[in-house]
């Protein structure tokens, strides 16, 4: 009955605030909707984020590999002897040192025989050999590197086929990276003004059970609403509203409303009837408990009187023995 008074021009209060509480829910399950909508872009950047991170972390890998192959093709060319001078008295240490160990080491695995103190003492030097030649070439490694991602930001020069060809592997792998770090800061930026947003206004899904809670008191209004006008339309509160709003009733009332109506009616008198005997039966059982607690008193009075009867003929007798002491006492005295 309240939609029906959408487009009507009334002034009643109930239908006001009726109008009021459907606007604001419409508006709160929007303000839901816009909350999710950020909390999902939320969570999509940081996938993005994530995905473009460990994509970099890849190239960073590949591009380490590529410095280490520039660095030993520069070292090997004496083209770029003027560039890896500086480079090479370190490099020809850590190669004859190299060297040097894995002589050492195929040596040791070459000899055969000796007791078994020998083979023991060979292993454990073979073991020390071994991690002294894998941290050589470790170092070794690494002055590749240093020496190929040196010479990658020099500005470019006339370099022969193989050394070109690594230099074009390093900027295309570089240009790859410059586009994603500059897509993971747009990522970024737009991940930390959603981040602040959810910081003033709360956790996202704090911020969406806030509003549902206002919906579900918002509807409790409405279903209080429901229920008076209901009473209203149903003839129950005739004797509690205005001619005018009787007459606005009306009008809105239609034929069909009528079975309900009745259903409404009769419920109403069931209630009423329910409600009668809940309260007849509520004063029967109270006056069956006053009954009970009369009766429990009387018996408690009862017994209080019996003990108080007990306690004077205990007095009594202990006066009568008193006085016959007494008498005793003034016989006894006659005698002195």
């Amino acid at each position: 009955m309240y939609s029906r008074s959408k487009d009507m021009q009334i002034n009643f209060e109930d239908i006001d605030q009726y109008k009021s509480c459907l606007q604001d829910i419409a508006e709160s399950n929007v303000a839901i909707g816009k909350i999710e909508e950020k909390n999902r872009r939320f969570r999509e950047l940081e996938d993005a984020i994530n995905t473009r991170e460990e994509e970099e972390k890849e190239r960073a890998k590949e591009l380490s590999a590529i410095f280490l192959r520039l660095g030993k093709a520069l070292l090997e060319n004496p083209s770029y002897d003027d560039y890896t001078s500086l480079f090479k008295e370190q490099a020809d240490a850590l190669a004859a040192k190299l060297e040097s160990l894995e002589t050492r080491i195929g040596e040791l695995d070459n000899k055969e025989g000796g007791n078994v103190f020998s083979w023991i003492g060979k292993s454990a030097q073979g073991l020390v050999l071994k991690s002294f030649l894998s941290k050589a070439q470790e170092n070794q490694e690494q002055l590749f590197h240093e020496i190929g991602e040196r010479y990658s930001g020099r500005d470019s020069v006339s370099d022969d086929g193989d050394v070109a060809a690594i230099r074009a592997e390093i900027d295309h792998i570089r240009g790859i990276s410059r586009s994603a770090l500059d897509e993971i800061a747009v990522l970024k930026d737009e991940k930390r003004i959603i981040s602040a947003g959810f910081g003033i206004d709360g956790n996202p899904q704090k911020q969406i059970q806030s509003v549902r809670n206002h919906i579900s008191q918002v509807e409790e209004t409405l279903h209080s609403l429901y229920r008076n006008f209901g009473s209203q339309a149903s003839g129950i509160m005739d004797e509690d509203i205005t001619p005018e709003r009787k007459y606005f009733i009306d009008t809105i009332v239609t034929a069909e409303d009528g079975e309900t109506i009745g259903r409404a009616v009769r419920l109403n008198q069931s209630i009423f009837d329910n409600e009668k005997a809940i309260a007849q039966l509520r004063a029967s059982l109270a006056i069956d408990e006053e009954k009970t607690k009369i009766e429990k008193n009387i018996r408690a009075i009862e017994d209080k009187k019996n003990r108080i009867a007990e306690f004077e003929k205990a007095i009594a007798e202990i006066e009568e023995s008193v006085r016959e002491s007494e008498a005793y006492i003034q016989e006894l005295q006659k005698q002195l």
